[in-house]
Order: C-alpha cells, then sequence, then structure tokens
C-alpha cells in the first residue's frame, strides 16, 4: 500500500533500517534494502555511508548518479551535493567543489556551511596558485616576501573558516571505516 505521497507506508521503516544496517556494518544488507531503481532510498544509503565513514563507498555510489544531478543541486538531491562537495573538497578538486558550494548556498541563502564550503575551495585555490607561482617563475626575494605574506593571509582566513566547522568532522570511530592509505616505503 501506498501513502498519498506515492512512497511505500514502510519507507520510513526502510530508511531506519537501511540506516541500522549500515551503522552496524552490515553494507550488503543495506545496499540490498536500498535496491536499485529508487533514488531516495539510494540517497538514503549514501548519506547513511557518508555519516558513518564510508567515505569511499558513499563516492562509488555517487559516481553512479547523474554527474549534473550533484552539479545542479535540486531535491533530492540537495544532501548527496554536499556530500559530493565535501568528498571533493577532501580530494582538491577545488574547481569541482566550490561551484556546487555556491549553488547550495543559493538555494539556501541561509546555509552558512555552502558559503564556507565555497570560499574555503578559493582560498585553496589562491594558496595553491602563489606556491605554483614560486616554484615556477623564482621571483625575486621582494617579490617572494609579498606572495609569502599573501600566502600567510591566506592560511589565517583558511583556518578561522574551518573554525565555523562547516566541513563533516569525524570522530575516531567513523575514521576506521576510511579507505586505507597507502603505505610509503623509504628506501
Amino acid at each position: 500500500m501506498r501513502s498519498p505521497t506515492g512512497q511505500p507506508k514502510n519507507m520510513g521503516k526502510l530508511v531506519e533500517m537501511i540506516q541500522n544496517a549500515v551503522s552496524t556494518g552490515q553494507i550488503d544488507v543495506a545496499e540490498q534494502l536500498a535496491g536499485q531503481m529508487d533514488n531516495y532510498l539510494l540517497s538514503e544509503l549514501i548519506q547513511s555511508l557518508y555519516k558513518e565513514g564510508y567515505v569511499a563507498l558513499a563516492k562509488e555510489r555517487l559516481l553512479q548518479i547523474e554527474p549534473r544531478l550533484l552539479r545542479e543541486p535540486t531535491p533530492p538531491f540537495l544532501e548527496l551535493s554536499l556530500i559530493w562537495a565535501e568528498i571533493c573538497y577532501d580530494e582538491r578538486q577545488y574547481e569541482e567543489a566550490a561551484p556546487i558550494f555556491e549553488a547550495l548556498a543559493e538555494r539556501n541563502p541561509d546555509f552558512a556551511a555552502a558559503r564556507f564550503g565555497a570560499a574555503s575551495c578559493y582560498l585553496q585555490q589562491a594558496i595553491a596558485n602563489l606556491e605554483r607561482r614560486i616554484q615556477l617563475y623564482h621571483p625575486p626575494k621582494s617579490e617572494q616576501e609579498k606572495i609569502c605574506k599573501y600566502l600567510d593571509d591566506f592560511h589565517q582566513a583558511l583556518n578561522l573558516i574551518q573554525a565555523s566547522g562547516w566541513h563533516t568532522e569525524w570522530s575516531p570511530a567513523q575514521v576506521r571505516h576510511f579507505p586505507a592509505k597507502p603505505s610509503t616505503r623509504l628506501h
């Protein structure tokens, strides 16, 4: 039986079961419950995966969604767009993340985290550009000092923005679900 919105009446229970399965590490069960066809359940699965620190799995599922739906956030993909933007930010893909944060902020002007996310992206890009300039052009000492002053200012601004808590903060339990970092061998 369906509710007036067209969703099965037990949808809330199904969402709860997906969340519980993910939080207990039963990812296969959560994926079976979410199925393949329902965008709402896929969204719930991705949000649960991300919330529990299964960032790589959340990213895999996000990559199955048409990119335009994540880059131009609209319901039911608003939360998924935010998750995608955070993942892009963490992977230093600032040029991908910034417009998503901006679109989220335009859609919801009171959503400060989106504005802080966009600002962080632009500051990170400016920092990278200035550092590249020093490496590529080897400017004279006087110009290098100016660039270093700008870098310090940008880092201070970035620290202020990061202190706002705009980005998901991970607990040690969530971090355990992160993909293992490749080991580096010292020769």
